[in-house]
């Protein structure tokens, strides 16, 4: 067998066995998916209804065309043992897609093809997006972002620009695309004319998108997902240069800075460097104030979902390096990424665990509904009869720190 098709072979079986990960990971539903499921299946709005709502309204947020096509499906998929595993499905769809796309825009082949599409995969955040359908912004913003580059680099940049204007209304982080179309002019990939001839379209676009969210979210203030307080950004920038390889935040390393490090110093060039430079600064104002803190063994916590953030900026980085050759260095750093993908598989998995008891102890439970003790996520499902909150007399308590469901012993007073 030639060199060049086991490596092939090699890469389809990475993409296989990746697949085969994903799919193990649907466990149960959990937090924003088991709300979206009781907003969008529920028969008490109609269809039109559900649509103007996700486009007048903010959900804390304003990302309309994701929510526009996950409230279609949710209207009409209402079983909640079915919805958000074909939800999820359609998410691992774009991470591959987008992740094949550039991949293909690299022409990597052989040995680079295969260890590019490790780091790309195997990582926290694509794992982590593959594993909750409300990372579906952050899913499909990287595969518009990924069209988008492949139709620039076969020098289609209006068509990019006007592509990459459209992920605005997926994800904010979109914005990112304009720091790397520097970084692709920096690296000598694409001229300035098509610097410039997608960025315009791009920008308007962008500029159009924020307008209409601020007339529904005000942006930076108290009803936004983003908040931009001064002593904030510090905190978010040390902490992303710490964890921008491993893609977590489940526990701090110095290790992570000399894998950035020396990421950066793979680049070689002063300018692409710059570049680079100039790039993590713009993802940390980006996530300006979401990079606060780590778990630090805490497992029922949104910090469990930070990966997804990571998604676009590393997938991006991880781009130049393969389009420099950088392959030796990608090589290296599998080893923070697919560090971090295990610990996110693994701690993921064990916070649906948790869910999933929730909902069969419910389904044994009557009269419903079940009350369980979690102030910090609080849930109120009448189709499964549980109510999770700030409630001291519940019949059961989560514990945060092992993700166990326990019975609340009855105090003495109590019957």
């Amino acid at each position: 067998m030639p060199n060049e098709t086991r490596w092939r072979c090699a890469t389809y079986a990475a993409i296989a066995l990746w697949l085969f990960f994903a799919v193990r990971l649907m466990i149960a539903d959990v937090w924003d998916e088991t709300n979206g499921m009781l907003l969008f299946s529920s028969a008490a709005l109609s269809l039109g209804e559900k649509l103007h709502l996700v486009l007048t309204q903010s959900l804390g947020f304003w990302r309309p065309l994701p929510t526009l096509f996950v409230a279609t499906i949710l209207h009409f998929v209402t079983d909640f043992d079915i919805s958000w595993r074909i939800l999820r499905a359609i998410n691992i769809a774009f991470v591959v897609t987008a992740v094949k796309l550039l991949l293909d825009a690299t022409q990597l082949k052989g040995a680079e093809r295969f260890v590019t599409t490790m780091a790309m995969l195997f990582s926290g955040s694509a794992i982590i997006v593959a594993g909750w359908y409300a990372n579906v912004f952050d899913a499909a913003a990287l595969l518009l972002i990924a069209i988008a580059i492949t139709l620039l680099l076969r020098d289609r940049p209006v068509a990019a620009g006007l592509i990459l204007g459209i992920s605005f209304f997926c994800k904010e982080t979109t914005a990112l695309a304009l720091p790397f179309l520097v970084m692709l002019f920096a690296a000598e990939r694409i001229t300035s004319r098509q610097l410039l001839r997608t960025a315009i379209p791009a920008t308007l676009l962008g500029a159009l998108y924020f307008a209409l969210r601020s007339q529904i979210v005000m942006f930076g203030g108290p009803g936004d997902v983003h908040g931009f307080h001064s002593q904030d950004f510090m905190p978010t920038l040390l902490n992303l240069l710490e964890s921008f390889w491993r893609q977590t935040l489940k526990e701090q390393s110095v290790a992570g800075f000399a894998f950035l490090i020396l990421s950066i110093a793979a680049l070689r060039r002063p300018r692409v460097i710059a570049a680079a430079l100039a790039f993590l600064g713009a993802t940390a104002v980006i996530y300006w104030g979401m990079f606060g803190s780590y778990q630090n063994g805490l497992l029922i916590t949104h910090i469990n979902f930070t990966g997804r953030l990571y998604l676009v900026p590393v997938t991006l980085m991880l781009f130049l390096l393969a389009l420099e050759r950088r392959t030796l260095m990608i090589a290296a750093l599998c080893l923070p990424i697919v560090f971090g993908g295990y610990t996110t598989w693994r701690d993921h998995a064990r916070f649906q665990r948790m869910y999933k008891r929730i909902y069969r102890v419910a389904a044994r439970t009557s009269p419903k509904p079940l009350t369980v003790h979690f102030p910090w996520k609080p849930l109120d499902d009448t189709v499964r009869g549980i109510r999770i909150g700030d409630i001291p007399d519940a019949a059961m308590v989560v514990n945060a720190t092992t993700g166990r469901l326990e019975r609340r012993a009855l105090s003495p007073s109590r019957p």
